[in-house]
């Protein structure tokens, strides 16, 4: 399993113009990701949620403490895929990662959960003992177009998230060929650092549209597709 530490987030709303803008500025300044090409990647991901959608719920309620779980893979590519669990205490972010198979990915969208009670890795456990406990299900698709960048100092990770879009299809969350449904508002700015925001990233990402926001990729899509 693959951990990480707590790091600070702040996210953005901009127009597409500006995310233009912003990716002309980036490409002079920051990295691209080594995993991306020059139109970055497609992620795929499906979120699950609880009996009373604890996590939709706490999202729209700006809860201090928030997790939630979802099951995500890149670029149509099906031979990595990851359970994932996001973890939000206020304005900084931890995320939990453990890769997982095709089958099991399938069997846990189906609700089929046993075959997680005799696992070692210790997030398949606590999947497991919540999903029992909470009822947790598939609850919603969300696909979208990521443009990442990287520094150095401060181990900052500048994404810009275009094209976002969604399906309660769950069952067919790896079918390529599955009707999604367009987000329209723009698109979503995230920027993560461990400690400091260094200046010169902090210059680059300002524009008059960049304004903090809470914008969930999850909770705008729950909302649109309940």
């Amino acid at each position: 399993m693959i951990e990480s530490c707590y790091r600070n987030e702040m996210k953005y709303i901009v127009s597409s113009s500006t995310k233009q803008l912003l990716s002309r500025r980036l490409k002079n300044v920051l990295k691209m990701d080594p995993h991306a090409d020059e139109n970055g990647y497609l992620v795929k991901s499906v979120y699950f949620d609880d009996f009373y959608d604890g996590a939709l719920m706490d999202n729209l309620m700006g809860s201090p403490l928030r997790e939630k779980f979802r099951i995500r893979y890149y670029n149509d590519d099906t031979k990595v895929i990851h359970l994932e669990k996001k973890v939000k205490v206020m304005d900084k972010g931890l995320k939990r990662i453990t890769r997982i198979t095709l089958d099991e990915a399938m069997r846990m969208i189906n609700g089929e959960y046993g075959f997680l009670k005799d696992k070692e890795d210790e997030l398949l456990k606590e999947f497991y003992v919540k999903a029992k406990q909470k009822g947790l299900r598939a609850k919603i698709i969300v696909v979208y177009r990521r443009e990442p960048y990287v520094f150095q100092a401060g181990n900052v990770r500048v994404t810009l998230d275009d094209e976002i879009k969604n399906s309660t299809d769950v069952v067919r969350f790896f079918d390529p060929s599955i009707p999604l449904v367009p987000q329209n508002g723009g698109c979503l700015m995230e920027v993560k650092f461990d400690h400091v925001l260094p200046d010169l990233v902090r210059d680059v990402i300002q524009t008059p549209e960049t304004r903090l926001t809470a914008h969930s990729k999850y909770g705008i899509s729950r909302l649109i597709h309940p």
